[in-house]
This record gives structure tokens, sequence and C-alpha cells, in this order.
């Protein structure tokens, strides 16, 4: 076993003993998103979705569009608390493995295989809890679209991690996603264009892919999907600097 498969494997078994994270991944997703479809009101409202390269309106089932924004708030919520979690201990422990010899690619490497595994957990989880409830038309890309937010809420958690302490890093990566998938992304709540800063947030693209591959029959929104990956990869750049940066300095 290579120190990299090591250091991952120590990894798991530091999450999987991380009682919150594992209660969260159990609980939370039968709770959001199970409960969204359950208790929303089964009525028609509008969504503005992408159709032929134009913004319209369609009319969809509220449960339907309610299950569609919840599911990505479970997992981008849960991801993102994994990566505050994998940071604060990743500044803790991983000076020391580069004391006892472990190169930095090695221990970046592991720490954000945990971050993926976990990340597929999540997503899977997710998904398979919504699919008992709705099926989106196009799933694959559905559940593409899925693994990229999440991913990238991930690596926000992680970054959050790096300035703040666990407490405090736990209220913003409970909120953030909240408010940017569950309120400005939400076609329930935003019925006109978005404004400019709300397309900045890191669910935008994704979200929009996931409306339309989980609502409508025709897949319009490739190209965001392509957004959506650059958006993730500029973050990924971000965090593997930041926590270089922050685990050398132990």
């Amino acid at each position: 076993m290579n120190r990299t498969t090591t250091a991952f494997t120590i990894g798991i078994k530091e999450q999987a003993r991380n009682y919150v994270l594992v209660a969260l991944l159990v609980v939370l997703p039968v709770s959001f998103i199970t409960l969204a479809f359950a208790v929303t009101q089964d009525v028609e409202m509008p969504v503005r979705t992408l159709i032929d390269d134009e913004t319209v309106t369609v009319m969809r089932g509220m449960p339907e569009v309610h299950g569609v924004i919840m599911t990505p708030i479970t997992s981008a919520l849960i991801a993102g608390l994994a990566g505050l979690f994998l940071m604060r201990e990743a500044r803790d422990t991983d000076g020391r493995l580069a004391v006892a010899g472990y190169r930095a690619r090695q221990v970046i490497a592991a720490r954000f295989g945990v971050l993926t595994a976990i990340t597929l957990i999540v997503t899977g989880v997710s998904v398979g809890v919504m699919l008992v409830d709705f099926q989106p038309e196009h799933l694959w890309w559905f559940v593409a679209a899925m693994l990229i937010v999440s991913v990238t809420y991930g690596l926000i958690g992680m970054l959050v991690g790096a300035v703040f302490d666990r407490l405090a890093g736990m209220w913003l990566m409970l909120i953030l996603p909240m408010l940017d998938i569950g309120l400005f992304q939400d076609p329930l709540f935003i019925q006109s264009e978005p404004e400019w800063w709300m397309k900045l947030f890191p669910g935008y693209w994704p979200v929009r892919v996931m409306v339309d591959t989980g609502l409508t029959a025709d897949v319009d929104t490739a190209l965001s999907l392509v957004w959506a990956t650059g958006y993730l990869l500029l973050v990924a750049v971000l965090t593997i600097g930041v926590y270089y940066r922050a685990t050398r300095a132990k």
C-alpha cells in the first residue's frame, strides 16, 4: 500500500468516526427530500427554463420542482460540511504527515480523494431518496449536475474551514446552500431573469441543468454543464492552493 492510499484510508476512517457527518448522511436526505415531496401542495406552478435556446415559462407540478431543488441542497449541504471537517482536521494533522516524509501531492491526493468519495456517497443517497418520489426526464444529466454542484460545495467547505473555526464554518455551510440553491436559483422564487450577482453563486449553472433535465423532455443546457465544470475547476485550483498553504505552516 503506497503512502497516498494509506493517507486516503486513514482519512476515510476519520470521517466514518465523525458522528455528526454520519448522522447528517442518514437523516438529512430522508427528512429534506422525502418531506419536500410529502408536504408540498400538488398544484402546477410556472417555471422558467431553456427550451430550443430560448427561455420560456412552462407549467410543472410544485412537488416535482420542489424535489428538484431540495435534492441538490441536501447533497451540497452535507458535502460542504464534509469539506469543512476535512480542512479543520488537515490543519491539525497533515503538517505532521509532511514531517513524516509524505510529499505534498500525496497528502493532497488523499484528502481530495476522501472528499470525492464522500461526495459520491452523498449524491448517490440523495438521488436514491429522490427517485422514490420523482424520476427526472434525463437522469444521468441530472446526476452529473448534482455531482458538480456537490463537489463544488465540498471544496467551498474546505475553503471555509481554512478561514473560520468549526462552529462558524458550520453555520456558514448550513446557510450558503440554502440561500444559493434554495432561494437565488429556485424557479419558484425567481420568476424573472436572475440578477447578475445571483449568477456568481456556485449553484447557478448546475441548477439550470437540473431544472432543464429534470422537468423537460429535451436537454437544452449542455453548455451550462460546461460552465459549471469550469466553475468547479476554478474552485478546485483555489482550494489546492489554500490547502497547501494551510497545512504547510504546521
